[in-house]
């Protein structure tokens, strides 16, 4: 939210502006001229969320050691179980590999969903 907040206050006021002379209203003003000054922001915090999403490990390590029946297993954990526990590092960086290419792929895709660039 703070990061949202920082764009929204770099948002200039003669935007909102130029829209109310030109007749819109507060809910044409968010989609015309916030959404589009956003844009940015929004992909960043989409692609973050995306990698920390990927690499959570320390919340279903702690509590729970992936669960009953590898329920709250995530692929970190997994990566770390077959490294560590079953002693395959090589199987396991290649995971970590196949996971650095799926966020990149991930990334790339969101980057063209949002066109401009």
């Amino acid at each position: 939210m703070v990061i949202y907040l920082a764009a929204m206050q770099n948002i200039p006021n003669e935007l909102y502006e130029a829209a109310s002379m030109d007749g819109a209203g507060k809910i044409r003003k968010f989609f015309s001229v916030t959404v589009p000054q956003l844009k940015p922001v929004i992909l960043f915090t989409a692609i973050i969320s995306t990698i920390s999403t990927l690499q959570l490990f320390d919340e279903p390590y702690n509590l729970t050691r992936g669960g009953p029946a590898d329920s709250t297993l995530t692929l970190g954990l997994y990566i770390y179980c077959v490294g560590f526990n079953y002693f395959e590092f090589g199987y396991a960086s290649a995971m970590a590999y196949v996971i650095v290419l799926i966020v990149a792929v991930l990334a790339f895709i969101q980057i063209k969903v949002t066109g401009d660039d």
